[in-house]
């Protein structure tokens, strides 16, 4: 029980790959795998003998139907046959108990298993995507800065250019002006 709860805890990555690790080199050697499914067949055949033998019938003094004049005692059951029943229900939740955490445990490490390698391959995918990104990045931070500054400085440079540009608009036309207010007098004056 302790088992399966650590290993269903949402362990940290390597944690979850070393308790992977140790559990597959453990059950990969042929001496263990005999031995689990020996320790298998004995627990489910006690789990089978314990569930028939846990089956008899009771009869207690309160079950007695009302009415009924025989009184014999040996319908009761005794008190050896009810312990007896309580011990193979006992061994029947204990070794139900046992075949089912071998069957859990596999079950669950094959999902860590399948968790631990799709991590792998995102792992393993991430570093080959740094390496790829580092490769193709020809422009540093420190490049980066150093155009921003170059740029802002452009910015500023075509801001005064602009204004100039609009001065020298604005005199342009206020020579045309002045020297067309000076025509339309010369004109003025040699019609009068």
């Amino acid at each position: 029980m302790v088992t399966l709860f650590t290993i269903v805890l949402p362990l940290p990555y390597r944690v979850r790959k070393v308790l992977y690790n140790g559990y597959y080199k453990w059950t990969a050697s042929r001496q263990f795998q005999t031995v689990y499914y020996i320790f298998g067949s004995i627990v489910g055949l006690l789990f089978v003998d314990s569930w028939k033998r846990a089956q008899v019938k009771v009869s207690l003094y309160h079950h007695k139907k009302y009415g009924q004049e025989d009184s014999d005692p040996a319908a009761v059951t005794p008190i050896q046959a009810l312990a007896s029943r309580a011990y193979n229900q006992r061994n029947v939740y204990i070794s139900g108990f046992i075949l089912y955490f071998m069957v859990c445990i596999p079950t669950v490490m094959t999902i860590v298993r399948r968790l631990v390698k799709y991590q792998n391959l995102i792992n393993e995918e991430n570093a080959t995507m740094k390496k790829d990104t580092k490769r193709e990045r020809p422009v540093e931070d420190k490049d980066i800065d150093d155009l921003m500054e170059e740029l802002k400085k452009r910015d500023a440079s075509l801001e005064g250019l602009q204004k100039q540009v609009k001065n020298l608009e604005d005199y342009f036309d206020k020579q045309n002006d002045e020297s067309a207010l000076e025509r339309a007098d010369e004109s003025l004056k040699k019609d009068q």
